[in-house]
């Protein structure tokens, strides 16, 4: 049994453990539990088991339930790779089953964002702090496999159909401007001008996906009529299956980006108070990402934090010509 709650992101990167768990105990079941919201991110994936979905708003006796009944399925390993309050409670709640818990690297990270003190491995990736976690039961070497999402042929079916419904009848480039913070977003007018030059001097039309609350989708759309915004339209497995069909996307260091990449789609990663090591950072020898290195920057763990400068240098420093260079580049890969 494998824990994970929470966000897309990271259940897109639990897809390379969970893959090396595969390889090395190819007779065992795993099954996931996490987030009802997030479940989706998994279909199809042929080295999960089951999908057990809760929601974020379980309290504690049902939680604490959850952990009983997980007790009576008689598990081999339990495995949380979230290390959370809400895991805490179910794992204090399972008795007679081992346990893995993932350790999170809190110090090293706050003396990253403190004192710009970098104390990480340079092979750092929020893939490799999971396997760290399962070194002490794993029997044979193994090389990190890539993060890994499943598509199935009915799911690229609707998915061009909707496209040509919408206008979209050669290579595209998925757009994925937004963010759960503000804070990582790029700007809407560079925005505008990156896209332009994408559907004017490349001749790709551009696909924007987001949610109904990623106002940077709105503001793109009022400003720039050469974009299809499908932003807030699509579910999550939805947009999935878009991006699975495109040239190759670019945004912000957020979920569905690195969602592209397990689906093979190069990107263009834009980093702004984030970095590699704080979860950020690009997989796929195509994939780039443009960013500023300013002295004050990481300054959180996932850029929720408000930017305490007069403007916010890690973002605004970063040019349209900075984007439309590494587009180039990745083209020419």
């Amino acid at each position: 049994m494998v824990l994970r709650f929470s966000s897309i992101g990271d259940i897109v990167q639990l897809t390379s453990p969970l893959q090396t768990l595969n390889d090395q105990f190819p007779d065992a079941k795993i099954d996931i539990i996490t987030l009802d919201e997030y479940a989706e991110i998994l279909i199809g994936q042929p080295f999960v088991n089951r999908i057990i979905t809760i929601s974020r708003f379980f309290n504690y006796n049902q939680l604490k339930n959850i952990g009983k009944k997980i007790s009576d399925r008689k598990y081999d390993l339990i495995i949380d790779f979230h290390n959370v309050i809400r895991s805490k409670i179910i794992l204090n709640h399972i008795k007679g089953i081992q346990k893995i818990i993932y350790k999170k690297p809190r110090w090293k990270r706050f003396k990253m964002i403190q004192f710009n003190r970098n104390d990480f491995d340079n092979n750092f990736s929020q893939r490799w702090l999971y396997h760290q976690c399962l070194n002490k039961i794993l029997v044979k070497n193994y090389n990190i496999p890539d993060n890994k999402l499943v598509v199935s042929k009915i799911e690229r079916n609707e998915a061009e159909l909707l496209l040509k419904n919408n206008g979209v009848d050669r290579s595209f480039i998925t757009l994925i401007p937004g963010a759960a913070w503000k804070q990582k977003t790029w700007l809407k007018k560079r925005y505008s001008k990156v896209i332009n030059y994408i559907t004017e001097s490349l001749k790709y039309k551009v696909v924007m996906l987001g949610g109904n609350n990623d106002d940077i989708c709105n503001s793109i759309n009022k400003i720039n009529n050469n974009v299809t915004s499908l932003f807030g339209r699509l579910s999550l497995r939805e947009s999935i299956a878009l991006i699975s069909l495109s040239s190759f996307t670019i945004g912000s260091d957020t979920g569905l980006v690195h969602a592209s990449e397990a689906l093979g789609v190069p990107v263009l990663m834009i980093l702004g108070p984030t970095n590699t090591q704080m979860g950020g950072g690009v997989m796929l020898k195509r994939s780039s990402t443009v960013e500023k290195e300013i002295w004050c920057r990481p300054c959180s763990q996932n850029g929720r934090s408000p930017c305490f400068r007069p403007q916010q240098y890690c973002i605004n420093e970063i040019s349209s010509s900075d984007v439309i260079n590494s587009i180039r580049g990745i083209l020419d890969r």
